[in-house]
């Protein structure tokens, strides 16, 4: 997994600027990755991977997490991202392909450390709480709440999009 957090750590340093969008109504800044600018890699090695590709997984246990994503932990990973602890990675999987990637920072130093990795590599938030990054090949979040408590979210866009085409199709199914 070692690889796999460079790789994070590599796409959320050397990403390049983004070209501002108004704010989303939830007060959150979009920003479109300009895609000529992604290395193919960073494209198409990770996001989508088949969980079978992936060692040392360990199922987590999500109350009120769709059960068609299924959450794992890797024991023993390194919790270091930019040289910032964080306390937790999560790996989500929609049918068996790695659909989201979640970060989680504890710590007023470690929140600011990441945010300001973010801001620099990126641009300046929108809120205070948020920033938000998305291409037709991944989608960047970044959320703080409460205070000193950050999420970092790396998901697949085309993979989020069946989950939720899915999702509207089950009810009407069931009629």
């Amino acid at each position: 997994m070692k690889h796999r957090l460079l790789l994070l750590l590599l796409l959320l340093t050397t990403m390049p600027s983004w070209a501002a969008q108004p704010a989303t109504s939830s007060g959150q800044r979009t920003a479109a990755i300009r895609p000529s600018k992604l290395g193919a890699e960073l494209r198409t090695s990770w996001l989508g991977m088949p969980k079978q590709q992936f060692r040392r997984l360990v199922p987590e246990q999500r109350l009120g997490a769709p059960s068609s994503i299924s959450y794992y932990t890797r024991p023993g990973e390194p919790l270091v991202l930019g040289g910032y602890r964080v306390t937790g990675i999560s790996y989500g999987f929609y049918k068996d392909q790695l659909c989201c990637i979640e970060v989680r920072v504890l710590g007023e130093a470690n929140c600011r450390g990441i945010q300001a990795l973010l801001t620099s590599s990126y641009g300046p938030a929108s809120s205070a709480t948020g920033q938000r990054w998305e291409n037709a090949q991944l989608r960047l979040l970044y959320n703080e709440m409460p205070k000193g408590y950050a999420t970092v979210v790396v998901a697949s866009p085309s993979l989020l999009a069946q989950y939720q085409a899915e999702q509207l199709l089950a009810p009407n199914e069931a009629v």
